[in-house]
């Protein structure tokens, strides 16, 4: 795919609908009028809306300020907990999805690229990894960081809760360490698990301190010197149609990382198939309502 055709395959992330490429190559426009900027070096800026909510913003900022110590930081966090291997445990992370040789897959909070490299090698050869971020800084950081001749690049600011892509777009969708702070994260859920095809993972993790250990007196400490490792994990926001849903723990238990295939639709319970082998009728519809019954005496 190339850079103009990925431009091309892109939606307005506001309702959808195509987007034109102007003949400059500079910028793209939606069916209602509103234009979406190619800023230097390729980058699609397709965040929306473009005043980003309160909590977007503050993150926007903090991470464009920390970009360039970003990286040590992080590392310096794995360290602490319980002497992690960051290596091992982000190649876990990628190995979570499945990937394979020709894979489109979208990261997104791609950050400085540690991620995005292992997945553009397991992809290779004829894959397409597309990189997204909420921070200009940390995008172009990572196109500095990241070549490959037998894989298609591609970077876009986006806001992960409104991507600029069709439905089932992508084999695979991969995001760590960020999706406690979305301000609209349960929308963030839908969107990600949208633009995957079904039979494809997603796996997305981020910082919370697992529930047995919040007591004891390293984490204790843990929780009070960072908020961000209350956060619970936010199972309610995962959307009714994933499938094979698992929950890890990692790096000294006080991240996690979920996986999940996305499914054709919801699963259902079959409420009113009869129990064989009775002689009258009883069903999960006729058990919930004697329930009910019950419960009004």
């Amino acid at each position: 795919m190339t850079h103009q055709d990925f431009l091309r395959s892109l939606v307005d992330p506001q309702d959808r609908t195509p987007l034109t490429l102007s003949d400059d190559q500079k910028t793209l426009v939606s069916q209602n009028g509103t234009t979406y900027d190619v800023l230097e070096g390729g980058i699609f800026n397709g965040l929306y809306p473009k005043n980003l909510l309160a909590e977007d913003a503050r993150e926007q900022y903090l991470y464009d300020q920390a970009y360039l110590r970003y990286d040590r930081g992080v590392s310096w966090v794995f360290q602490t907990l319980n002497d992690s291997d960051e290596a091992a445990t982000r190649r876990f992370m990628i190995g979570l999805m499945n990937l394979k040789p020709g894979m489109s897959v979208l990261e997104v909070g791609a950050g400085t690229g540690k991620d995005s490299a292992l997945i553009i090698d397991q992809i290779s050869p004829g894959g397409t990894a597309v990189l997204s971020d909420l921070s200009p800084n940390m995008l172009r950081l990572a196109t500095e960081k990241l070549q490959s001749k037998t894989v298609d690049i591609h970077f876009l600011l986006a806001n992960g809760s409104y991507l600029p892509f069709a439905d089932g777009t992508f084999d695979a969708l991969f995001h760590f360490g960020g999706i406690n702070t979305f301000s609209e994260r349960k929308l963030a859920f839908e969107e990600i698990t949208r633009v995957v095809k079904p039979g494809g993972k997603v796996v997305v993790g981020d910082e919370s301190i697992a529930p047995w250990l919040r007591n004891t007196p390293t984490y204790a400490t843990l929780l009070k010197a960072n908020p961000l490792f209350r956060a619970d994990v936010p199972l309610e926001d995962v959307p009714a149609n994933a499938l094979d849903f698992k929950l890890h723990w990692i790096f000294g238990n006080a991240f996690y990382v979920m996986e999940y295939t996305v499914g054709e639709k919801a699963p259902e319970v079959l409420i009113d198939l009869p129990m064989p082998g009775k002689d009258f009728a009883d069903t999960w519809r006729i058990r919930a309502e004697a329930a009910d019954r019950e419960k009004a005496e």
